[in-house]
């Protein structure tokens, strides 16, 4: 009896979700801009709709940033360091920014450190560097991720996941003039 009735309110809960998502996806593509523009965003891997859509609410489309610092600072994700004089202590992240920013993309960066191979190269050098603290590597994913989509939003770009490395070009010895 117990079981059917938890069944039966994850079915309730599940079928809640999906309502709310369409409602969303509705909601945006009443304006075609705006609804073009988090498509843009979602062509990150491992971000999807919703995410997009509570971080561009977060932060009111982005409108009073002039930077990614300032991005960065707004939501936590920001490095604190724990020195004073000849003390050096643990660094970590600040946390006195959004904290809704940081709960929506902590598991879009789980995914993209699975699936984006940027995010995971990042995520890599970071744990290699020390193996004790993976968490280090995932909040270093956030911060990406986030940089990423403020990037995107502002210039309202697709991402392309091989940006930044450039193609080798061999020419051949012979030239014609």
């Amino acid at each position: 009896m117990v079981l059917s009735l938890q069944k039966e309110q994850i079915a309730f809960y599940e079928n809640a979700i999906d309502k709310l998502d369409e409602e969303l996806k509705e909601i945006a593509q009443r304006d075609p801009e705006l609804y073009d523009r988090i498509n843009k965003v979602c062509t990150i891997k491992g971000l999807q709709f919703n995410t997009v859509v509570a971080v561009i609410c977060e932060t009111n489309g982005f409108r009073l940033f002039h930077s990614i610092k300032q991005v960065v600072s707004y939501s936590g994700l920001d490095v604190k360091f724990n020195e004073s004089g000849k003390h050096k202590g643990r660094t970590s992240i600040s946390k006195k920014g959004n904290a809704r920013i940081r709960e929506v993309i902590y598991m879009p960066a789980l995914a993209a450190i699975q699936h984006n191979k940027p995010i995971a190269q990042l995520h890599k050098r970071i744990c290699e560097k020390n193996p004790t603290a993976r968490k280090k590597g995932v909040i270093a994913g956030m911060r990406k991720l986030l940089v990423l989509i403020y990037t995107l939003w502002k210039k309202n770009e697709e991402y392309i996941e091989n940006y930044g490395v450039t193609a080798t070009v061999h020419t051949s010895g012979n030239k014609e003039n």
